[in-house]
Order: C-alpha cells, then sequence, then structure tokens
C-alpha cells in the first residue's frame, strides 16, 4: 500500500512539474505571440506611414511641377496676373524690368578686350575727324588675337570655307565679299564657329542703352562667343564684344533664333559715346576676314511720327504654298479691318501666290522678304525659323506701324463690340490707362473646317470667313492658342502667342471674348475628324464685311487671274477642303 502510495505522489509530482512547464511555456508562446503581433503591427505601420509619406510626396512633386509649368507657360515675366478690363481692376499685366542686356563695358567686355577697344575707338575718332594721325588697326587686330582668343579658335581656324561647311552640315551658302556693299534680309553665315550660325538683320536700338541688335540663329545651349566689327562710311572700322542671347521660344530645339547686341558704350570717362556704325559684321575670330555684312537698320527714325496704324506680320511661308483663294481673303478682309500693310518671308512658295504677293507689293501693300536658311525644320530649329522671322518683322517696322499683329493666314482679329481695328483700339484706351499697355491679347476660338458650310453661303465665292460659321463654343485662356496685337515701341522680344518681354512698366491688356477675339479656321487641331463632337455655337459676325468682302475677293481674283494666269481660279474648295 505504502508503495502504491508513493507511486501516486511520484505521477503528482510529476505531473504537477510537466504542468508548470507547460504552463511556462504557454506564457513565453504567449508573451512571443504578442510581441510578433506588435512587431507586425508596427511593420504594417511603417508600411502605411511610408506609403501615406511616398502619396504625399508625389502629391508636393505634382503641385511643384504644376506651379513651375504655370509660371512658365502663363505667366512669364509677369509679377502677377491680368484681370479684366472691366469692373474697375488692373487693366494690364505689369511686366518686371527684366534687364534685356548690361551695358556695363566691365560686364559685357571683358577688361583684356577694353583696351584694343578702346585704341581702335581712339582710330575711328581720329579719321572721323580728319586727323592724319590714325592708329593701324591691323596691329590692334594682330594684338587682341594674340592675347584674347587662345584656344578658341585653334581648330577650326584653319579650315578653309569648304572644309568648314563640311564641319557644320551646311550645304553651301552664300559668302560675303570685302568689294561688296552689306546687305540686309538675306542669311549670311558667321564663319569659323563650331556649329551653324547665321544673321539676317541689325537694327538701332538705343530704348535700354544704345546696342546694334543683331537677329540671327544659333545653337541653343553653349553657343560661340561671337564679335561685332563696325563699319563707318570713311572706311573706319571697330571691333567689339557681342552679347548672345538666345530667343526663349525654341522648343529646347538644338537651334534657337536669338539676338546678338553689338555695345554702343559710354566710356572714356563717360564723354564719348560710340557712333552708331553704317554696317555690321559678326565674327568668331575677331582677327579673321568678316565673310557678313549687314546694313544697319533705324538708324534715322523719327520716333514722334510713328503712324498710330496696323500691319500685320506673317510667319515664312513654306511647303510650296500656293493657296489663291487663302492669300486674297486674307489680305482684302485684314483691309477691311484697318490693316495697312503686310510683312512675310518666302521660304518656299508656289507660282500663283509669288505672283499674287508681287502684285501686292507693286501697291506698296505688302513686302515680301528672302527667307532661306539652312536649317531643318522642326529637326533642328522650330518652324523655320519663324521666331527670328517675328522679331525682325518686329524691328523693322517698329518706326512705321504702332500696332502689329503677329498672326498665321488662317487667323484673324475680329471686333465684335466694333467694326474696324482703329475703332476697337479707341473703345480699349477708354477702358485702360494707354500708357502701360505694351501688347493686346485676344482670346482663340477655333471654327473647324469639318463642319458644315452655312446654309446662306451657297451661292458665295469660296470664302472660308462666310462659309463657316459655326465655332467651337469654348475659349481658349489667354497664353493659350491666344494671338496679340504688339504696340511696337514697347516690345522687347515677340513670341508667337504672346510677348516674352516689355519694356518697364509695360505689360498686356487680355481683351475680353464679348470685346474681340481670334477666329482661327482649321482643321481639327490633333487630326482625325474627333473635334466636331466639341459643344459649338453659330457665330455669324463676319458677315458684317460681306458685301465689301465678295466685292474686293471677285474683283481681285479677276484681275489675278488676267496677269497671273491663275490655273485654279475657277476653284470653289476652301483652302484645299471640297
Amino acid at each position: 500500500m505504502r508503495g502504491k502510495n508513493e507511486k501516486m505522489t511520484m505521477r503528482s509530482e510529476a505531473l504537477r512539474y510537466w504542468r508548470s512547464i507547460h504552463n511556462k511555456y504557454s506564457l513565453l508562446n504567449s508573451f512571443n505571440r504578442a510581441r510578433r503581433s506588435n512587431m507586425i503591427k508596427k511593420n504594417r505601420q511603417r508600411v502605411k506611414d511610408r506609403n501615406n509619406m511616398s502619396i504625399w510626396f508625389v502629391v508636393i512633386f505634382l503641385i511643384v511641377f504644376v506651379v513651375i509649368l504655370v509660371a512658365e507657360v502663363f505667366f512669364i515675366d509677369e509679377q502677377r496676373a491680368a484681370n479684366s478690363i472691366f469692373g474697375g481692376k488692373k487693366e494690364y499685366d505689369p511686366i518686371g524690368d527684366i534687364p534685356d542686356y548690361f551695358m556695363d563695358d566691365k560686364k559685357l567686355v571683358g577688361q583684356l578686350e577694353i583696351d584694343s577697344y578702346r585704341r581702335q575707338e581712339l582710330s575711328v575718332k581720329s579719321k572721323i575727324g580728319n586727323q592724319e594721325n590714325v592708329y593701324k588697326r591691323s596691329i590692334d587686330e594682330t594684338h587682341l588675337l594674340a592675347r584674347v582668343t587662345g584656344n578658341i579658335m585653334k581648330d577650326v581656324k584653319g579650315l578653309d570655307k569648304d572644309e568648314w561647311l563640311s564641319m557644320i552640315g551646311v550645304k553651301d551658302v552664300d559668302f560675303y565679299n570685302n568689294n561688296n556693299t552689306a546687305t540686309d534680309g538675306i542669311w549670311q553665315p558667321v564663319y569659323h564657329t563650331k556649329h551653324k550660325f547665321f544673321v539676317y538683320s541689325a537694327f538701332y536700338d538705343d530704348r535700354k542703352g544704345r546696342i546694334i541688335r543683331i537677329i540671327g540663329t544659333t545653337q541653343t545651349k553653349k553657343s560661340d562667343r561671337v564679335w561685332c566689327k563696325y563699319w563707318y562710311s570713311n572706311s573706319s572700322t571697330l571691333i567689339v564684344n557681342g552679347a548672345l542671347k538666345i530667343i526663349r521660344e525654341n522648343w529646347n530645339l538644338k537651334f534657337s533664333a536669338c539676338f546678338i547686341a553689338c555695345p554702343l558704350s559710354v566710356y572714356k570717362d563717360g564723354k564719348q559715346p560710340i557712333p552708331p556704325p553704317e554696317s555690321v559684321s559678326i565674327m568668331a575670330d575677331p582677327g579673321g576676314n568678316a565673310t557678313n555684312k549687314l546694313k544697319v537698320l533705324n538708324l534715322d527714325i523719327k520716333k514722334e511720327e510713328v503712324k498710330n496704324s496696323f500691319a500685320v506680320c506673317i510667319k515664312p511661308l513654306h511647303f510650296e504654298y500656293n493657296n489663291v483663294n487663302q492669300i486674297i481673303e486674307f489680305i482684302e478682309l485684314n483691309k477691311l479691318l484697318g490693316v495697312e500693310h503686310f510683312t512675310m518671308y518666302n521660304h518656299t512658295i508656289g507660282p500663283d501666290v509669288d505672283c499674287i504677293l508681287k502684285k501686292y507689293q507693286k501697291q506698296g501693300l505688302l513686302d515680301i522678304h528672302p527667307w532661306t536658311l539652312e536649317m531643318k525644320s522642326q529637326k533642328e530649329i522650330r518652324t523655320e525659323g519663324l521666331f527670328a522671322a517675328l522679331n525682325d518683322c518686329l524691328y523693322r517696322y517698329m518706326y512705321k506701324y504702332k500696332y502689329i499683329l503677329m498672326i498665321d493666314l488662317d487667323e484673324f482679329i475680329v471686333p465684335h463690340s466694333n467694326t474696324t481695328l482703329p475703332d476697337l483700339m479707341s473703345y480699349l484706351h477708354t477702358k485702360a490707362d494707354a500708357r502701360k499697355i505694351g501688347a493686346i491679347s485676344f482670346q482663340n476660338s477655333f471654327f473647324y473646317l469639318q463642319w458644315p458650310d452655312d446654309p446662306s453661303s451657297a451661292s458665295l465665292p469660296p470664302l472660308v470667313t462666310l462659309r463657316k460659321t459655326r465655332r467651337r463654343q469654348r475659349f481658349h485662356p489667354h497664353k493659350q492658342r491666344s494671338k496679340y496685337i504688339a504696340v511696337t515701341p514697347y516690345v522687347v522680344e515677340a513670341g508667337n502667342h504672346f510677348v516674352w518681354e516689355f519694356l518697364p512698366g509695360k505689360g498686356t491688356l487680355n481683351v475680353p471674348n464679348d470685346v474681340a477675339f481670334l477666329h482661327h479656321y482649321r482643321v481639327c487641331e490633333f487630326g482625325g475628324d474627333d473635334c466636331v463632337r466639341n459643344p459649338r455655337t453659330t457665330d455669324t459676325s463676319m458677315y458684317r464685311y460681306k458685301d465689301k468682302l465678295v466685292g474686293a475677293y471677285t474683283s481681285k481674283l479677276a484681275l489675278f487671274s488676267q496677269t497671273c494666269g491663275l490655273e485654279n481660279s475657277k476653284d470653289k474648295t476652301i483652302w484645299g477642303l471640297s
């Protein structure tokens, strides 16, 4: 019995022991489970926090990106947004005082260059004063070349013309000959640059400092340093350093339109300004020979005699442009709106339009300038270098016409509260401070050519402005497809849809679309016919000009058909669409 009790006792003790071990492990397992559960919860929370932080980072990045994009696209060079010209608010976009070029000699021209610059200026002065003691220009130029250029030109200055053209990828260009006189409005190369570099025109500009402003094209980034060589009537010359400024609207392509500012700064105790030259050459090598020579325009101008009249600038005509109906309608309708002069640039045009433009040119209504630019359109430079053309047109007619419309052949700036552009301008001046207006912006509305013709136009000539009366209801905001009228004396840099830079204190007047807007006649902007599904409205405002427009078009077409032998004079299509 005793043995049995001992066995029972041993079993009980063993059972208690194992229960205690089990309880210990159970507690440990519970602790471990709780610990693992807490760790899992913490890890999940960390992942959730990371995801939340990532989302916030993405949101913040997108907000910053949108702000930058809006600032770049919609508020370039402006301190604050424009408001309507009505309602007692600000009626123009005030533009900050953005410097165009530094006119300080020590900033624009290095001290090393100033030494030779001053020696040569004294040479100019001596010759102008008919004195016999004249410095030898060749010595100064040789000294300048030896001290300044260093390694800049060493890899290209030894190349002859053909080798250099091959290096920069140009087939052939016409070189300036030292025996020839200066030219204007012809693309000329800057010899011995490391890439394509051309110049087209030169203008005297004394609105902000005194400079000779060159219109050219060059590489968008890391362009060559260039020099300006002034030519005077008494055979004197002067070489100064040029300041290159890339025109901002270049679509980030390899080449861009540009300004070159050649200074006419005051130095030598502030008493001796450099006289404006009759012509100027742009050189990559200040000691080399000039291969271009541009006549300087706007020298003898009287600013007080600038007419308060309207002109039109058109980007280069290309792809053998030969649309007879469009060109006649564009010119005759704009004449009815109050335009007095047209400027066009001939990249490639067809024989019919060429003949028509020459007829208008003989009437003094139109100027057409050659535009043979050795750069691949849309691959190397935007649309045949259109921004060089727009700015050339601006400076070329700056002191002839106060108001210049920067529009395309399928666009018309149409007053809706007035009949003509002069009447519109008078009206706007009653609503805004004319002294602050540097440009007038008009919102864009599409009149898609795929929409059916107006039923009442069946018996009319193929005039798109009378046949297409359906337009898209939505207006684009200002600076998105908008076009503008430049107040020429106040504009520094012209763009396609808006002005990039004004003189200080000037800005853009944004015109409400019930006062006037841009009629834009074109096919769907993204291809196909999906645009016709957009909400639309009927706009017959152009019928105010119907009788006069039909009469002008019909008479001009009959005249040109006889004198130009037009083959498509009986064409009843609208700009290529049946």
